[in-house]
């Protein structure tokens, strides 16, 4: 009959263990409950074999991944390693701390995480200790101190030869076997305690460790000669106020013989901490992080002491931060990939071109700012550059471009608030050019990589500068999707209705109108088209209408942009301007004040407004080709803006 719950081997590379028993379940033997802390008499404990032990049944494929493993042992920390099975059998252990040591490694996760478990198998240089299930515990624990030094804390097998099962079992499971303090102080455990890599120490009912502690206490700790001391009085330095408080009333919970082992393992405060230790020389803290598991040892009926053991899992935890950290990078690349298969190429690659242009112009204002320059006009620049690029990105969907951005407004925003701006604030945006930079660099990678994916399947002389292949929409079709994307995303029913068509845009001025009417399109359904239901309240078509007119003379283009919202609202405009100390009386001079940088009557600032920047890109890029912008409007029925571009492309303001 098994002794332990029935495990089905698995024969593929699937990464979900089949069965895992924690140490703190107890393993059921001809129908009997067999407790590790349960009181025995010498001679039951010299008479105990290892079947009477809880083990765990962790079987895994040989091919499963160490990226695999890694998830397995984030979610089952106590758990000692994973067995490996291959179609002929059994090959081999992984335990936890070898695992650890291999990814620890220079490139150690690029090395092992994408490879499959017989990779690290190989390295080991000691095969696993299997003991038969029969086997004494006395016999055990000999056999352990037995393998080479740097194996003693390997975790070892326990095998069945009647059900052919593996299960696996520590040494802390071996320490505990037995419910008499004694058989620390014989000279196996003395051994053992100069040998084990975890800290191994006993506390009696008053807290107070003993004589005997494994020598890694003290390095854990960072302080020698612990006997005696009070655990808690130990820790106060190194925890923080409510750990230790938690800890310290667990402690005294643990010697409450009417509570049940597994209810006090659930509790356990300290399953992972983090403890801080002062630099003297340097000045600074530096944080590990722990885990205490508590063993509780009965004499007759009272828990007389607790065995402690004590891991750094700070390297561990780090990995695993890491791991998250790579996770969310790699989940972020995917989700960069997928935007970029939705663009058209010439798009995509005139939005990176403009992109990296406009990083290069943050680069050198930052690496090289010149003194003689107002900074104040430098932040201009860039809000002007960074809004251009983000309403761009967000008709490209591309949301990691928009968000970036925004955080660069953000910061834009606090140096342009500042009463005085000198050029050495210009520093602050370092960290944001520098996630600009990382993103600059991961859509390249991302791009590389769909072209290698792409290039079989087309000819080479043929092949575009970016794998994707629909048709390229012209301005006048961009230009109604982003109409649509922003109308859909504001909840504000519009319609645009144009004659105009491609052909009819001046060549010279393409690229200076898409970026201005892009702009207006943003401005006018942000705070030109009220909402359907204020709309229907004043009488109107609940869903708005956008027009674009376009007309030559002998001397000059005419573009006319009109929406049918609420036009301006001079009052408001009024108001905002007072409030920055301009007192404006005129509506010629509210008109041209909302073209100045920064100056918005938004409330709140959103990814599409609030920052004052839309109206001023729009000028500033007629200005540098020569052209003039005019606004007209009636309250409540319209905002037209006209623009006057000479038939002449000119390369600064008229």
């Amino acid at each position: 009959m098994s002794l332990y719950k029935n495990v089905k081997i698995m024969s593929t590379s699937a990464v979900i263990p089949l069965e895992v028993l924690p140490s703190a379940e107890i393993p059921i033997r001809n129908g009997t409950e067999v407790a590790i802390d349960s009181p025995r008499t010498e001679t039951q404990a010299h008479h105990a074999i290892l079947a009477d032990l809880p083990g765990y049944s962790t079987i895994f494929n040989v091919d499963t991944t160490g990226e695999e493993l890694g998830r397995l042992f984030a979610q089952y920390p106590d758990l000692p390693g994973a067995i490996l099975f291959d179609e002929n059998g059994f090959r081999g252990v992984i335990s936890q701390s070898h695992f650890y040591k291999c990814i620890s490694r220079t490139f150690g996760r690029e090395i092992y995480y994408r490879r499959p478990a017989s990779v690290m198998l190989n390295e080991m240089t000691v095969p696993p200790l299997i003991l038969p299930f029969d086997c004494p515990i006395q016999t055990a624990v000999e056999q352990c101190l037995a393998r080479p030094l740097n194996f003693i804390y390997e975790p070892f097998l326990i095998y069945e030869p009647e059900s052919g099962e593996y299960n696996l079992c520590s040494l802390q499971i071996l320490l505990l076997a037995s419910s008499r303090l004694a058989s620390l102080r014989n000279r196996q455990m003395e051994q053992i305690l100069n040998s084990v890599t975890d800290g191994l120490l006993v506390i009696d009912r008053d807290f107070r460790i003993g004589g005997e502690y494994s020598k890694v206490v003290e390095a854990l700790f960072e302080r020698t000669d612990l006997r005696n001391l009070s655990l808690p009085e130990v820790l106060l330095p190194i925890l923080d106020p409510v750990t230790h408080e938690q800890l310290h009333e667990y402690l005294r919970i643990l010697f409450d013989p009417k509570l049940i082992d597994r209810l006090i393992k659930s509790i356990n405060p300290a399953k992972q901490i983090s403890v801080r230790f002062s630099s003297s020389d340097l000045g600074q803290e530096r944080i590990k992080h722990f885990t205490l598991n508590f063993e509780r040892i009965r004499t007759g009926k009272e828990i007389s002491q607790v065995l402690v053991r004590i891991e750094d899992i700070t390297q561990r935890i780090n990995l695993a931060r890491e791991l998250e950290q790579q996770e969310a990078v790699a989940e972020k690349k995917l989700q960069l990939i997928m935007q970029i298969l939705q663009v058209e190429p010439k798009v995509l690659n005139r939005f990176i071109s403009c992109f990296n242009e406009g990083l290069s112009t943050l680069e050198h204002l930052l690496g090289a700012p010149d003194d003689s320059r107002d900074p104040r006009e430098t932040i201009h620049a860039l809000f002007r550059s960074a809004h251009t690029l983000k309403s761009e990105a967000s008709f490209l969907r591309l949301t990691a471009y928009e968000r970036a951005l925004h955080r660069l407004e953000d910061q834009l925003e606090k140096l342009r608030v500042l009463p005085r701006l000198e050029t050495g604030d210009l520093a602050l945006l370092q960290p944001s050019l520098e996630a600009l930079q990382r993103l600059g660099g991961q859509i390249h990678q991302a791009l590389e990589q769909l072209k290698q994916f792409d290039a079989p399947a087309k000819p080479s002389a043929q092949a575009p500068s970016s794998p994707v292949t629909s048709r390229e929409a012209g301005p006048m079709e961009m230009l109604a999707q982003v109409i649509a994307e922003i109308s859909e995303r504001l909840g504000k029913p519009a319609l645009f209705h144009t004659s105009v068509r491609d052909d009819d845009l001046p060549e010279k001025y393409r690229e200076v109108l898409h970026e201005v009417l892009i702009h207006l399109a943003r401005n006018a359904l942000v705070h030109g088209i009220e909402p359907a239901d204020e709309r229907k309240a004043r009488g109107k078509n609940p869903t708005g209408l956008i027009q674009l007119e376009l007309k030559m003379h002998p001397e000059c283009h005419e573009i006319i942009f009109q929406d049918d919202g609420g036009g301006l609202n001079y009052d408001k405009i009024r108001r905002r301007a007072e409030q920055l100390g301009r007192n404006l009386s005129s509506e010629e001079e509210l008109r041209q004040i909302i073209f100045e940088p920064g100056f918005s009557t938004s409330e709140q600032v959103t990814e599409l407004a609030g920052r004052g920047v839309g109206l001023d890109a729009i000028h500033h890029a007629l200005q540098m080709a020569g052209g003039r912008i005019f606004l007209h409007s009636e309250e409540g029925a319209y905002c037209a803006f006209q623009i006057l571009l000479p038939l002449g492309l000119t390369s600064s303001a008229s």
